[in-house]
């Protein structure tokens, strides 16, 4: 068994603003103590460029996490490949390749994460938290199988240590739909049988506004009487703030009112996750359990200005208090069995829980101290799901390969939401179409899958499911509705030779109402208020879409992806039957993109260097009954581009790099508001080393060129069709942070 060492401690913080209730706002500077500590973590950690290396070891980079834009963003590193010696053997027969543990040793990965990061031209896919579990999969499996859990697949890696994994084998095209499920390229872990290791993350997180926050993450592999058991509990707090400036116009573009705003995201959490696999009853049964929870707060303050920017005389106040908290639990089972004849058996059993709470207090006070407004609401979110799911199909290198497999799910919702206000007139019971709503589903499937290797070289993967599912809507609105849909798939992959591949794909998706929709929400950050619409349908799309890959070294790749998408009873903001606003089916749309990824090693001008760039571009379009034109999809960004640039210096034990998360912009519509939300170029560098302590050490700074994120909204009276009613500008900087981590095995 290899032995690795690498403990994780987390420093960030820049200035920031926050809000000063006399003077507007002031600047945060870094306490003396902290910016030292800064300081000699950068100069030990690039000493090491001055000095020989004891010994060699391997160097890690951080998780490469695909983010929400209005979160905290964090850097990220490309997928790292070894030099040219790495003993990666390839499949002939067609186009799988495999990595040997060794391969990653260069990087010292602490978990399997660490090393599906760093597979060449593989990019993970976390799956989706749609309800059901055939359509849900990422594009990772473990020795053989999905993981049983519909936790984030990131999440399932990370409690998987370095040490456990044999090998990991990229396989293309052909794999069924119990483990694809439409992934086009999927990474399989093998893993090490009986052994027994761990990695422990201490961490401390500096945010920018002077707060330290702990971390503390644990995992560990071992055989228990038999069973071969993974864990991972992760715990800790962040403290996230941001400032911004708004801006408020009339009808004319004269300015109304200024605010300035600091806003306090703090937190904490606990979660454990668990696997448990051994031979039983002539096959292998797998347990996967998730439980724990957090209480994500959020803390806001204006100050307000009549008529004139921004002073140090606020003519009002306003404070929003969501002190929010959330708690699941998660039990699942997979058992398989596969027979003499290469016929494998599975069953699954999974059951979910999740508990939200969302209460929101906003209250608004003159300059004199007066309370002038008050707005109270309380949001309750209670989900369960559970799924019973079992499929047969072949296995083995037959050039025929049938699968059949049928699913059960049952899924509900309870959702309260209770409003009020009160002003000079006293408190008024605010009446919310759905406040109150309970959704249950109960939904089937069949489905039949057959993989054909037609040649050496072509395999063809065709599909048909068939659903049904009964949703019905109680409470303040009531409605039932029955669904019946067809869902065929047929996919052509063809190896022109062993570094070439050419995937082509049809394909019908249903899509899956968001239960959230059903029942109203209330968003006292930005004023708006939502009605629930008991009356959705999924969208219907056809789907069709081409893939190329070209492997053209041991470490570099080209992927080009393109597809075209036509959607029926498209989910956009309309006017419900009620009279609210709330989402709705819309009409159909056209979708067309293409996606372009390359990683380039660099060794001819740099040893060990390599850069990771991907492009993305999008085209909607879609016909607005409100506006009667055509317009693009909300929430649709048209560009995106993402680079990344790493070295790794081995005879130092060394890596660093620099990353650039492009800018975006994305267009919201509401029934009488038009937002455009949009960001700047950020980036990001980090430096680790192996070197001293037998530990991995790593500094990151996020932000290099500081967060910025705006908001521009046009509003309209009564709807986008009328005349407009004023405009607001949001600016938001959430500011840069320094992060310090060190992580150890044992």
């Amino acid at each position: 068994m290899r032995q690795r060492s690498g403990t994780s401690v987390t420093i960030a913080g820049t200035g920031n603003l926050v809000p000063n209730r006399t003077h507007g706002v002031q600047p945060v500077l870094l306490p003396i103590k902290h910016r030292l500590l800064s300081a000699l973590a950068v100069s030990a950690l690039c000493s090491v460029y001055a000095q020989p290396a004891a010994a060699t070891s391997a160097l890690d980079a951080n998780t490469l996490q695909e983010i929400d834009v209005t979160e905290k963003l964090s850097p990220t590193e490309p997928p790292t490949t070894k030099q040219d010696d790495v003993f990666a053997d390839t499949n002939t027969d067609n186009g799988n390749t495999t990595y040997n543990a060794d391969f990653f040793d260069q990087f010292a990965p602490q978990s399997a994460l660490d090393m599906i990061r760093r597979v060449p031209g593989f990019n993970l896919q976390r799956g989706s938290d749609a309800r059901g579990f055939g359509g849900t999969a990422g594009n990772v499996l473990l020795d053989g199988a999905r993981p049983t859990s519909k936790n984030n697949l990131e999440d399932v890696l990370k409690r998987i240590p370095a040490t456990q994994v044999e090998k990991i084998e990229v396989l293309r095209g052909g794999l069924g739909a119990s483990n694809a499920a439409g992934q086009s390229v999927v990474a399989n872990i093998v893993r090490i049988e009986g052994a027994s290791t761990g990695t422990a993350t201490y961490s401390i997180e500096r945010a920018v506004d002077g707060t330290v926050r702990p971390r503390l993450e644990l995992t560990y592999s071992t055989t228990l009487d038999g069973w071969e058991t993974s864990s991972r509990l992760s715990t800790g707090a962040f403290s996230n703030p941001r400032s911004a400036v708004f801006q408020d116009f009339d009808t004319d573009g004269n300015l109304t009112s200024s605010t300035t705003e600091y806003r306090a995201n703090r937190g904490e959490w606990a979660w454990y996750t668990g696997e448990a696999g051994k031979d039983l009853f002539g096959g292998r049964l797998i347990i996967n359990t998730r439980f724990g929870g957090g209480r994500p707060g959020h803390l806001l303050t204006r100050e307000i200005f009549d008529n004139r920017l921004p002073d140090s005389s606020p003519d009002e106040f306003t404070v929003i208090d969501q002190p929010n908290t959330d708690h699941a639990f998660e039990l699942g089972a997979n058992w398989t069995k596969t027979s003499a004849t290469n016929w494998r058996l599975g069953l699954i059993g999974l059951t979910e829980f999740e508990s939200r709470s969302n209460p929101s207090l906003l209250t608004e006070e003159n300059n004199r101290g007066v309370r002038t407004f008050l707005s109270d609401s309380q949001a309750e979110r209670d989900t369960i799901e559970s799924i019973l799911r079992t499929t047969i199909g072949k296995v083995g290198s037959s050039k025929l390969k049938p699968e059949f497999g049928a699913e059960v799910a049952y899924n509900q919702l309870i959702s309260t939401l209770d409003l009020f206000e009160e002003d000079e007139d006293g408190v008024v019971d605010i009446d919310v179409p759905s406040a109150n709503a309970k959704v249950a589903e109960l939904r089937a499937e069949a489905f039949t899958n057959l993989v054909w290797q037609a040649s050496d070289k072509l395999t063809i993967d065709g599909g048909l499911t068939w659903e049904i599912s009964r949703l019905r809507v109680t409470g303040d609105a009531n409605s039932t509705q029955t669904f019946k849909f067809f869902k065929p798939t047929l996919t052509a992959t063809y190896n022109f030779s062993d570094s070439v591949q050419l995937q082509v794909r049809g394909e019908r998706q249903i899509g899956q109402l968001d239960f959230d929709d059903f029942a109203a929400s209330n968003d006292v950050g930005v004023d708006r208020v939502l009605a629930g619409n008991p009356e959705l349908r999924p969208d219907k799309t056809w789907r069709a879409s081409t893939r190329l890959d070209w492997r053209f070294s041991k470490r570099g790749s080209l992927n080009v992806r393109g597809f075209v998408v036509r959607r029926t009873d498209v989910l956009e903001q309309i006017v419900l039957p009620s009279g609210g606003s709330g989402r709705g089916n819309a009409g159909s749309a056209n979708f067309t993109g293409i996606d372009v990824e390359v990683v380039l090693p660099l060794g001819f001008l740099l040893p060990g260097a390599q850069i990771e760039a991907d492009y993305r571009r999008r085209w909607t379009s879609f016909f607005d009954e409100i506006i009667q034109e055509d317009r693009d999809i909300s929430n649709r960004n048209r560009r995106k581009l993402n680079f990344r640039f790493r070295q790794d210096i081995t005879e130092h034990q060394v890596a660093w790099g620099v990353s650039l998360e492009g800018r975006f912009s994305e267009p919201k519509f509401f029934v009488d508001e038009v937002n455009f939300f949009r960001g700047n170029d950020r980036f990001s560098a980090f430096i680790e080393t192996t070197r001293y302590f037998g530990v991995k050490m790593r500094l990151e700074f996020e932000d290099l060129s500081g967060a910025r994120f705006e908001s521009d909204r046009f509003f309209f009276s009564p709807t986008r069709a009328d005349a407009p009613d004023g405009s607001q500008q949001r600016r938001f900087k959430p500011g840069s942070a320094i992060q310090l981590q060190i992580t150890s095995q044992f």
